[in-house]
């Protein structure tokens, strides 16, 4: 039943990692998601894409990672690009994607299992945006984008400020920084994330990464 799934969406603020409730959250929120989140004032898509926009040519084809019911997609389109994949775990959300007409083409996918059905170097780049609270272990996802983006790519990500240290992510990135999967490119000042949602308001903020992947 979805009785338990309040219209305010606290359990958006748990950030819990079970992609079994992830889908389930996100199958039954499809329908209103939209409008929840522009009335949050849900800015990370706009500002994602911007970001990535000086990185790589209108020709590139970029994967949207937890493309949910396409916001991100949309605000990629409106940057100029194209050739744009979607993929998330929540059917009734990639519905809706479809309907926005910007994906060339969506696939169903857990981002918590691996590896994805796309070739190594396929992706110019990745946009994963309000997306990394539900991965419980975040490392083998970017070894994975890392694997589909072709060196010299750029991989964009949000993060929660609140969540970076528990869930390890200095260290992560360290890692893989060392074993030159990637580098750093820049690091966002935290910023709003829903500053109109009473759970989160101005306490709880995103930080924005930019990385480029490098030679394998």
């Amino acid at each position: 039943t979805h009785s338990d799934i309040n219209p305010s969406h606290s359990w958006l603020k748990g950030a819990g990692t079970s992609s079994k409730e992830t889908q389930a959250h996100y199958d039954a929120w499809a329908e209103k998601y939209n409008d929840d989140l522009q009335r949050w004032a849900y800015q990370a898509p706009v500002e994602a894409a911007q970001l990535l926009k000086p990185l790589v040519p209108d020709t590139a084809k970029i994967l949207d990672a937890g493309c949910g019911t396409g916001l991100t997609g949309i605000a990629l389109k409106e940057s100029g690009y194209s050739d744009i994949v979607g993929i998330d775990i929540s059917n009734e959300s990639l519905v809706l994607a479809e309907k926005t007409m910007v994906y060339s083409s969506l696939h169903q996918q857990d981002l918590q299992e691996y590896p994805f059905s796309f070739k190594s170097d396929e992706f110019d780049a990745v946009n994963c945006i309000g997306v990394l609270t539900y991965i419980e272990e975040p490392e083998s996802l970017f070894r994975e984008f890392c694997r589909i983006v072709r060196p010299g790519g750029y991989i964009v990500f949000t993060h929660r400020e609140d969540l970076i240290a528990s869930f390890n992510y200095p260290k992560i990135i360290e890692e893989l920084t060392q074993k030159k999967y990637w580098k750093n490119i820049s690091t966002s000042n935290p910023k709003p994330y829903l500053p109109k949602n009473e759970d989160f308001s101005d306490e709880i903020k995103a930080v924005y990464y930019i990385f480029q992947t490098l030679d394998k």
